[in-house]
């Protein structure tokens, strides 16, 4: 079992070695009130999740319930609310040009990740280095390189192979939330909503980025076996 200090001290590890610019974010899915730590805030103001993990990455710390949440969408993907009916017959993509027809748009919704609405009363968002609490999932964006690393860290020991699931839309709710909740390593990219949402805020999603989620439980082996790997311990070595 992972115990909080080692979350915090991987999130350290993991930052430097894969030299990222933002930290890693922790995630929590909160399933009552009392779960919620004391000392940590709540958030300001509405958001987007998307958002949220951004602003986790400027070093915020802070738990949002379902009225916090701006985006619904993201919500229901989350477990905290059903999903909005605009979404669940197609209009609220198809209307957006986002696809050919409400048939493909309802698609993108039912091959979506989720959680069953209603199991989760708050997230809760922090770096990984300072997490008030064990995370459940963790979110890192950085270069294609370095999301191979992560990767190849994963699947060091037991080899095989890691299927990531790529949508248009709900890309960091869904896939990079939701599905490594579920118990799978994801590699996506942000979507269009996320980027124009993070944007309206001063952040941003990089262009030349990927995004990846990762099971809090995988977290120490990740750690462990990153530095073992041949091409990573000549690259810390100054060999490459």
């Amino acid at each position: 079992m992972i115990e909080l200090e080692q979350c915090r001290e991987i999130g350290r590890k993991l930052r430097e070695i894969l030299a990222l610019k933002s930290p890693l974010v922790a995630v929590s899915l909160l399933s009552k009130p009392a779960d919620i730590p004391a000392g940590v805030r709540e958030l300001d103001r509405p958001m987007f999740y998307c958002c949220m993990v951004k602003y986790a990455m400027a070093g915020n710390t802070f738990y949002a319930t379902e009225k916090l949440h701006e985006c619904k969408r993201g919500a229901s993907a989350l477990g905290l609310a059903e999903p909005p009916e605009e979404e669940m017959t197609g209009e609220f993509y198809f209307g957006r040009a986002s696809c050919s027809s409400k048939m493909a748009a309802r698609r993108y919704f039912e091959v979506a990740p989720s959680l069953r609405a209603k199991s989760v009363y708050a997230t809760l968002l922090s770096p990984l280095e300072t997490t008030p609490v064990k995370p459940d999932v963790v979110i890192a964006e950085s270069t294609p390189r370095r999301a191979l690393e992560l990767v190849q860290a994963a699947i060091f020991e037991k080899g095989g192979k890691v299927e990531s699931w790529i949508s248009a839309p709900r890309q960091v709710c869904s896939y990079s939330t939701a599905r490594p909740y579920l118990g799978s390593l994801n590699v996506t990219f942000a979507c269009e909503f996320s980027r124009n949402k993070a944007k309206e805020m001063g952040l941003e999603y990089s262009d030349e980025g990927v995004i990846i989620g990762i099971p809090a439980e995988i977290l120490p082996a990740i750690a462990k076996n990153l530095p073992l790997i041949g091409y990573i311990k000549k690259r810390l070595s100054g060999a490459m």
